[in-house]
């Protein structure tokens, strides 16, 4: 009894504890990434595995440092900077050689202490650079998915700076390892998502003669027409015919 009495005494305050937390303020400062943006579920996995060890505590302890862990983990991903861009994947390299390609078109003019204008050569396209107090663009490519866009290499060119430290951590090899190092959790039967598969639809003929019917053409005479019967879909026949469901 003086066990189930410790375990509902922390189950109540766990739930004070989470119904104390502001939630405008915890996604706003500790969900960095876009709310509908690049929230994965390789993300979730991570968070879960790294998790585990935590999973061994009282509920209220275990509240308090996935809190510290979430904001710490958080912060160090925005503040630290990597020296080399053979650290990053594939994926981002080749997109920000897209970018190292094309952002000699575009010329810098610093306009105060606290911004910069980013235009093209021609001055028909201007975008604003504002590296005070946070490092953001117009074109907002750089806060949705937390890479420089073409406009801030411009501006680290123009400063003599190397826009790396301004990549998400994600974006490097090291974060993909440890993604995938860490055990997946299973995942359970409520959570697949039934699909069908992509074949091509096989037609059911509706067997019957081609109809004649007389078509005016505006002359004051009439053409014949051959008006043959398409194809009927049977929706329950073509699934069936396909087999079993995939279930992804």
């Amino acid at each position: 009894m003086r066990r189930l009495w410790g375990s509902w005494r922390n189950g109540k305050e766990a739930v004070a504890y989470i119904k104390a937390i502001d939630l405008r303020k915890f996604s706003r400062y500790a969900l960095v990434l876009p709310r509908y943006g690049r929230v994965t579920s390789n993300a979730m996995e991570c968070m879960n595995a790294a998790f585990l060890k935590l999973r061994e505590y009282a509920a209220r302890r275990l509240l308090f440092e996935v809190w510290i862990y979430v904001m710490r983990s958080f912060y160090e991903r925005r503040t630290t900077a990597e020296g080399s861009i053979d650290l990053l994947t594939e994926y981002a390299k080749g997109r920000l050689f897209e970018f190292e390609r094309e952002y000699g078109r575009y010329v810098t003019y610093n306009a105060d202490d606290d911004n910069a204008l980013v235009q093209t050569n021609g001055g028909v396209d201007q975008w604003i650079v504002r590296w005070h107090p946070r490092l953001s663009c117009s074109c907002y490519e750089l806060q949705e998915m937390q890479w420089p866009c073409i406009h801030v290499m411009s501006w680290c060119k123009g400063k003599g700076e190397d826009y790396l430290p301004y990549v998400d951590s994600i974006y490097f090899q090291k974060s993909l390892l440890a993604c995938y190092s860490q055990a997946i959790p299973p995942v359970t039967e409520q959570d697949l998502v039934i699909h069908i598969t992509c074949r091509a639809l096989e037609a059911a003929v509706r067997r019957g003669r081609a109809r004649t019917v007389r078509i005016p053409n505006g002359g004051g005479s009439s053409r014949r027409h051959r008006e043959y019967m398409y194809p009927v879909q049977d929706e329950a026949r073509l699934i069936s015919s396909q087999g079993p469901l995939i279930a992804i």
